[in-house]
């Protein structure tokens, strides 16, 4: 099943990604089921979260049949992120509109992330902890200024579940400084800090697209 939303939003993402990385989507109005083992980690989930959850899942498995690889379980880790398959790396996000995966082969790619926001102003209490200086800065120059800062917020996002598979790090939104090319529609996000095995300075180059109410982040580095 899959609303006008979610075919939206994948629509939106396709032309982020490599033809390599495999997308799905779903509407996380349902109806799908998760697996008991990944339903493991949600004992205490509302109906909606637990609905969310395994429309989530369900993106996640059909991208991989899309990879020709089993749909098997994907289970919540003890840090929370998804444990994939042996061989494979993803990347699940979804609003309450849609739900988009991304997967591909780690023979192929070294880091994925992908996340997806609605199209709305950052609230302005989490625009000091969201932005350093030098992008509140940027932002200041620019017109919707708060939708701009949404958009930091989710490539933020994106590139921390890019760099978790490798750092196994919680790291805070200052940990990445982004620079952004709204031509172009893409972005840079640069390591303020070593966070092992990634130091200070480098840099994941990532792309955005916004449409339909939504804003859509992605990066994928090749192994």
């Amino acid at each position: 099943m899959t609303g006008a939303a979610a075919s939206g939003a994948l629509m939106l993402a396709a032309p982020l990604l490599d033809r390599r990385v495999a997308l799905a989507a779903t509407d996380p109005a349902g109806p799908y089921e998760a697996y008991p083992e990944e339903l493991a980690a949600l004992p205490r989930a509302t109906e909606k979260r637990t609905r969310e959850f395994a429309a989530g899942r369900a993106a996640a498995r059909l991208s991989l049949r899309e990879l020709g690889a089993p749909a098997l379980a994907i289970p919540m880790g003890a840090d929370r992120a998804p444990v994939w398959p042996p061989g494979l790396l993803g990347s699940i996000t979804h609003t309450d509109t849609a739900c988009l995966a991304a997967t591909a082969w780690e023979g192929e790619f070294r880091l994925l992330g992908l996340d997806m926001e609605p199209d709305t102003p950052l609230d302005a209490d989490l625009l000091e902890t969201v932005c350093t200086p030098a992008e509140r800065a940027w932002l200041a120059t620019q017109d919707e200024a708060g939708h701009w800062a949404k958009l930091i917020f989710s490539a933020k996002e994106a590139a921390y579940k890019a760099q978790h598979r490798l750092s196994h790090a919680l790291i805070g939104f200052d940990a990445l400084e982004l620079r952004i090319d709204a031509p172009g529609q893409s972005f840079v996000a640069t390591f303020q800090s070593d966070v092992p095995p990634f130091v200070r300075g480098e840099a994941l180059h990532g792309r955005f697209a916004r449409g339909g109410g939504l804003i859509v982040t992605a990066l994928a580095v090749a192994a």
